[in-house]
């Protein structure tokens, strides 16, 4: 390709540091490609002398790739193969070849008595062994629980090895914790953390946050550097802005030397500070190397005018960032389209009516689209929507919402006290959470069943009297058994969200859930189970029994159809932290309101709140040609309706940039039930297989109810609705107080 103007100054840039600002689509990695090629045939550079890091996998394959079709060459199988080329990688693959490399005792450039003292300096030997999070979790469960002798549900491993992760990143030593104690958490922090430590050295082993201190370290040995300074010469670093401590001292001993360092980043696209991340890197890389070239690739080839002019007045309000101006040559195409839904239903279902129009009338492919969102439990709703409208789609780097653990747990909770015959459901939850019922439990059960015909739940309620199970065993189902009697009656008295919570407390099931998990992990988790409550609180205006079978019906055709379809052509979904690497013709850009973007945890740090807005200016600047920014004024959180203002950084956005989407309801009850009850014969899938749903018990036209209407209620008595928006009604019962239902399914009629 030719490059522009900046892309050849900072090609031609070699022999002192250099910090390339890479606007988002700027091709920052054609330029360092064709940078390499210029340093191995103009500047007659030895390939083996380059050093590039990046920081994914796919990132470093791809400029291998390109390295080697500019230099008519294949790519080294690994780094230990890099004869005649560079060294390409992530910053954990280049530290491990280094770490090798001097643990080596066939290593020519060490005598015996070095290497010994190597080892002794890394506490690693030859053959060292890398802890994945599984096998650094089971090291803790047993310190915690074993050697202090604590409880791991007052301190639970995943919490604890946060806390320990979070030193290292921040380069401080078991020993050096013990300064920092300054309560009980952090002096069981601290045994934990230097028990660990000692495990580890006797192991010989090594979590991913070891590999970067290991490293830092072993490059504190005078040899070693040198050694490393003599063979990497020039050093590039891809995404620099994403640097931690340690990655940021490794890199500047590592160009020490020489300082022929070029690093590449854009700090408007810094969005891992979660991950220790360290912007100031980049900010004060003129700090570091005062003598330093600046050249900012501001040419955007990716995006239209109006999505990078947009774009640019977002980032602008940042107070920390390096200037620069993003521009295109690219048309100017259409405008932001911003779409104000009635509530998060008619949100998710607009978006798929534009996925569908585009598919059918412009020939376009589901693959042209990207739905972007803040955090995975919003795709819930968006994920039902494109199932009812047979829009294939794939979640990336995240499950389906109804594949998720929690929620298939729920649902078998749910049906197995609404089918005691469901014996798929019950071997799920029979030992969720543990109980120590084990298989051969089971398969004691499993005769009876077979043996009598009777169900689970029938055999538990007589365990005692079954002699093959042991004491112990018996003791257990008939635990088990208390609960699910106490379930299913409660089930007679509760709507399905309630009984959702009261399984929730009955089995301690969000404790078993979460607890190794970090305090991040578990919010996540709420949101899913709190997510599923949404759903299932949208039955709240009918009789118990009724809501749960209703619930699970739809739930089934939902998670029945999603099952089908598996061509490549499909919708990708995604948080905005995982777009940061891709692009896309046309990209939504969902849930843009307080408290959900910008989070409700942001809003009270500024540094938190700039962190959001670089993350909107990275889901602004995936999309290509078509960028539909989307709100919903009323959303269903938390078991109630709720009304967030609009997103502080969607009026940022100049108004000339934006149009507004014409909502166009297709039938007189556009909210809720209407759009997913309009039509109830349903094409579903590529086998044209036709699926008859099942309409709820009570089907009220809507338009028959207005404000002060007098209603009756089967439970509740007769009283007024007081108001009426769409289908939520808000209804005064004279001895019940004010009850908010769904009218269109609630169980009430005119008198």
């Amino acid at each position: 390709m030719n490059l522009n103007p900046k892309q050849e100054e900072a090609k031609n840039k070699i022999d002192w540091p250099l910090l390339i600002i890479a606007g988002a689509g700027s091709w920052k990695t054609a330029t360092l490609t064709a940078r390499v090629e210029y340093m191995i045939s103009e500047k007659n550079i030895n390939p083996e002398n380059i050093l590039m890091v990046t920081f994914t996998n796919k990132a470093a394959g791809e400029m291998k790739e390109r390295v080697a079709k500019t230099l008519n060459t294949n790519p080294p199988r690994n780094l230990f193969a890099s004869r005649n080329f560079p060294s390409i990688g992530t910053f954990h693959s280049i530290w491990i070849f280094m770490l090798k490399t001097f643990l080596d005792p066939n290593n020519n450039s060490l005598d015996k008595n070095y290497y010994e003292e190597i080892c002794e300096h890394l506490s690693l030997r030859k053959d060292f062994v890398i802890y994945d999070e599984t096998d650094k979790l089971s090291v803790l469960k047993w310190i915690i629980k074993e050697d202090l002798q604590l409880d791991i549900k007052e301190f639970p491993p995943r919490q604890i090895a946060f806390y320990i992760s979070n030193a290292k990143n921040a380069l401080v030593s078991a020993k050096q914790y013990e300064k920092e104690i300054d309560s009980q958490i952090k002096e069981v922090v601290w045994k934990v953390y230097t028990k660990y430590e000692e495990k580890l050295r006797q192991n010989n082993a090594m979590d991913f946050d070891d590999i970067l201190i290991k490293t830092l370290s072993l490059l504190k040995i005078p040899k070693v550097l040198e050694y490393f300074q003599e063979k990497w010469k020039y050093l590039m670093i891809d995404e620099y802005q994403d640097t931690n401590a340690s990655q940021y001292q490794i890199v500047k001993l590592l160009a020490s030397k020489y300082r022929n360092l070029a690093v590449v980043g854009d700090d408007s696209q810094s969005i891992y500070s979660w991950r220790w991340a360290d912007m100031r890197n980049i900010i004060n890389f003129k700090r570091d190397y005062p003598d330093a070239l600046i050249v900012k690739l501001e040419q955007n080839y990716r995006s239209t005018k109006n999505i990078i002019l947009a774009a640019n007045a977002v980032i602008k309000n940042n107070q920390s960032w390096i200037k620069k101006e993003l521009w295109t040559d690219n048309r100017q195409w259409n405008k932001i389209t911003y779409i104000e839904a009635p509530d998060d239903k008619l949100e998710a279902k607009i978006i798929c009516d534009i996925i569908s129009d585009k598919f059918l009338k412009e020939n376009s492919n589901y693959i042209d689209n990207l739905i972007l969102y803040r955090t995975n439990a919003q795709s819930r709703k968006i994920e039902e929507a494109l199932m009812m409208a047979n829009i294939p789609y794939r979640v990336i780097w995240g499950q389906k919402f109804y594949d998720r653990k929690e929620i298939k747990d729920i649902l078998a909770y749910l049906k197995s006290i609404f089918n005691p015959d469901d014996i798929i459901a019950v071997k799920r939850i029979i030992n969720t959470p543990t109980r120590k019922i084990w298989p051969k439990s089971i398969q004691i059960l499993d005769q009876y069943r077979e043996n009598f015909g009777l169900n689970y739940f029938q055999i538990m309620e007589n365990a005692e009297e079954i002699e093959e199970l042991k004491p112990a065993a018996k003791k257990a189902i008939i635990a088990f058994y208390e609960i699910y009697k106490e379930l299913i009656e409660q089930s007679k008295k509760v709507v399905v969200a309630d009984l959702i919570k009261l399984i929730l407390e009955k089995t301690w099931y969000f404790e078993y859930l979460t607890e190794w998990l970090s305090k991040e992990e578990k919010e996540a988790k709420q949101d899913n189970i709190d997510e599923l409550i949404n759903v299932a609180s949208e039955y709240n205006g009918m009789e118990p029994r009724e809501s749960l079978s209703t619930f699970l019906e739809e739930v089934a055709l939902i998670t029945d159809m999603d099952t089908k379809d598996e061509r490549a052509d499909y919708v990708t979904l995604m948080t905005i932290h995982t777009s940061k690497w891709l692009e896309q013709k046309r990209v939504f850009l969902t849930g843009l309101e307080e408290s959900i973007f910008p989070s409700f945890r942001s809003v009270s740090d500024n540094l938190a709140l700039e962190e959001e807005r670089r993350l909107l200016y990275v889901a602004m600047t995936r999309a290509k040609e078509e960028l539909y920014i989307s709100r919903a004024l009323e959303r269903f959180n938390f078991w109630d309706y709720v009304r967030n203002p609009v997103s502080r950084f969607f009026k940022e956005i100049p108004v000339e940039f934006i149009e507004n989407y014409d909502i166009k309801f297709k039938t007189p009850n556009p909210f809720g039930g209407a759009f997913w009850w309009n039509n109830l014969d349903l094409w579903v899938g590529f086998w044209e297989r036709k699926v008859s749903i099942k309409k709820p018990k009570t089907n009220n036209n809507v338009s028959d109810f207005a404000r002060w209407d007098k209603v009756s209620h089967p439970k509740f008595g007769s009283w007024i609705i007081i108001s009426l928006n769409w289908e939520l009604a808000e209804i005064a019962f004279a001895w019940k107080g004010i009850k908010k239902m769904n009218i269109k399914i609630a169980p009430v009629r005119k008198v």
